[in-house]
């Protein structure tokens, strides 16, 4: 007689009715009475490691935004520096048809300074500075919302009073950047930090398309720095992300946020990597805390967690086009995260973005083609001792599973542990206990992951790092009782992450060996690993849990 040793015929792994939703929230926070009471990151120090742009320390009783910083030398920057449209020069067609060049900041406020009254005039004001944008249709998204979409009061608020505002922020670039900004690039660890007035200025002249074309050898690592192919979108969602930014203009240009933020690349070298197929940290719920939501989303019910972005390789993903899911609607609701694109060349493997402190502006309903700008957002979140939102961010971008690629191949599995690693280890600086983390499900969807597996290879890294984790479903049926009824029998049997990799490798052998399609394999991982470990269960006890935190230690 066959065994069952599916999921159902595990009594042992605790209740898995629909209300359970494994730890209590209260233990994600670690019992605190104040989500924001654990602190997550040092405070903003001039380093060489860290370019501040603005005077320290920052005066938290003000009203008026921290005075620029201006350098006596210019520092290092070892991947350069970004281009400013005060930087380049800019070549222009003249009447004759003769060619000649010009200050490219010479153009720009020249053009800016004659009024702007519609959004066929801002077209022609543009093209003035940056003639590649004159193709036919490159500004439709942008007459759609003005001509078909706005009440004529809420065009008449715009180019009469938010316009001019932006204009004017837009070119007090000289005086608010006084010393080169570095571009955060691969394998170097670095960070910027910056007012929210320094970021919405950057922002003001994204929307103008004032940035030169990026040069050939940055292209293809660097996403592109305005906005225009946002404009030339045909999407009602690319409009309503339109609105999102339209709306956060109005509000710094009407009242200029005081507060900073800091942006900051993480790289690990392969020597602090631990080795996954010999970690001994056991899974249990003292160590990796697991709360599993079936509703909310990160960034509302997150509060006080490093919240996790399912990042692209660009920051931002497919914002300034027609992308429109988790990424990029976190970077038009909080439009500084946009200020990484100027910053960020592409994360490799071992790579991790964070953006600490960013402000909250508009809320919004439904997602992707659906997605709606829905109403202003007051940011209540409360500031750092560095005056940062804590709000901290950290984007990781999840293999894209290609035809023919196989996500439970060692090669792959490492990939995603190992970045998933760079993010939610970043900033323990030894600290204990740890801040937790708000996740859900990373790398799925159109990059083709399997949400149970990503699932289980988070819960890896949380246990790794002995951080708590908050994860939601996003409404994904069944994934809520699946998920915390294996949480709790790998808990329960105290199950090293060693073994549980060497499985999911296993696993992925065997599916490989019968021939099987990607397809069954979601259906299925759960009860492979009840079945494997309800039979080494009974040859041989668990690692304990004091000689595993001792191991892992020593590895990390």
């Amino acid at each position: 007689m066959e065994v069952d040793t599916s999921a159902e015929s595990h009594q042992d792994a605790g209740p898995t009715e629909a209300s359970d939703r494994g730890c209590p929230l209260e233990a994600i926070y670690h019992r605190c009475t104040d989500p924001y009471e654990l602190p997550h990151f040092p405070a903003i120090e001039r380093t060489e490691h860290h370019t501040v742009l603005y005077e320290l320390p920052y005066q938290p009783h003000t009203d008026r935004p921290p005075a620029p910083y201006c350098s006596p030398r210019t520092p290092s920057a070892t991947g350069g520096t970004l281009r400013l449209p005060t930087m380049a020069r800019c070549m222009m067609r003249n009447a004759d048809g003769s060619h000649a060049v010009e200050n490219r900041w010479t153009l720009v406020c020249r053009a800016l300074s004659k009024p702007i009254a519609n959004s066929r005039q801002l077209e022609d004001t543009i093209v003035q500075y940056n003639p590649d944008y004159r193709a036919h249709g490159q500004f439709g998204a942008l007459h759609r919302l003005f001509e078909e979409q706005c009440e004529d009061s809420e065009r008449e608020a715009f180019f009469s009073g938010t316009l001019p505002r932006m204009v004017q922020l837009a070119l007090r670039l000289t005086e608010l950047f006084r010393t080169p900004v570095p571009l955060l690039v691969q394998q170097q660890n670095h960070a910027v930090s910056m007012t929210q007035e320094q970021a919405a200025c950057l922002l003001a002249n994204a929307f103008l398309c004032t940035f030169p074309q990026p040069k050939a050898a940055l292209a293809k690592s660097f996403p592109g720095n305005n906005f225009a192919p946002l404009f030339a979108g045909t999407s009602q969602s690319v409009v309503e992300k339109i609105k999102c930014l339209c709306h956060y203009f109005r509000r710094v240009c009407t009242r200029m946020p005081t507060g900073v933020l800091t942006y900051e690349r993480r790289c690990l070298g392969r020597n602090a990597l631990p080795d996954w197929a010999n970690l001994s940290a056991c899974i249990s719920t003292e160590r990796v805390p697991l709360h599993v939501s079936p509703d909310g989303t990160i960034e509302d019910q997150g509060t006080g967690l490093l919240q996790m972005v399912f990042a692209n390789r660009f920051l931002g993903g497919g914002v300034i086009g027609h992308g429109c899911v988790q990424e990029e609607i976190r970077c038009v609701i909080n439009p500084e995260l946009l200020v990484g694109r100027l910053l960020f060349e592409s994360l490799r493997e071992t790579e991790a973005y964070l953006v600490l402190g960013s402000e909250r502006f508009s809320a919004y309903a439904n997602y992707a083609s659906s997605f709606a700008f829905d109403a202003d957002h007051r940011d209540g979140t409360p500031r750092d001792a560095s005056g940062r939102r804590q709000c901290y961010i950290v984007g990781l971008d999840a293999l894209r599973v290609q035809p023919g690629m196989d996500q439970y191949e060692e090669r792959a599995l490492r990939r995603e542990l190992t970045k998933a690693f760079v993010g939610f280890r970043y900033g323990l600086d030894g600290r204990r206990p740890a801040p937790g983390i708000a996740t859900g499900n990373w790398g799925c969807g159109a990059f083709g992951g399997h949400t149970p597996l990503k699932a289980l290879l988070q819960l890896m890294v949380a246990c790794a790092v002995e951080r708590p984790l908050l994860y939601f479903t996003c409404n994904e049926d069944g994934l809520q009782e699946r998920l915390v009824r294996m949480y709790r029998f790998l808990a329960g049997r105290q199950v090293c992450i060693a073994s549980l990799f060497r499985l999911l490798v296993r696993y992925g052998a065997k599916v490989r060996g019968k021939g099987g399609a990607d397809d069954g394999k979601e259906q299925d991982l759960y009860d492979y690993l009840y079945q494997q470990l309800d039979t080494s269960s009974t040859s041989g006890s668990a690692p304990s849990s004091t000689s595993s935190s001792s191991t892992l230690a020593n590895q990390l």
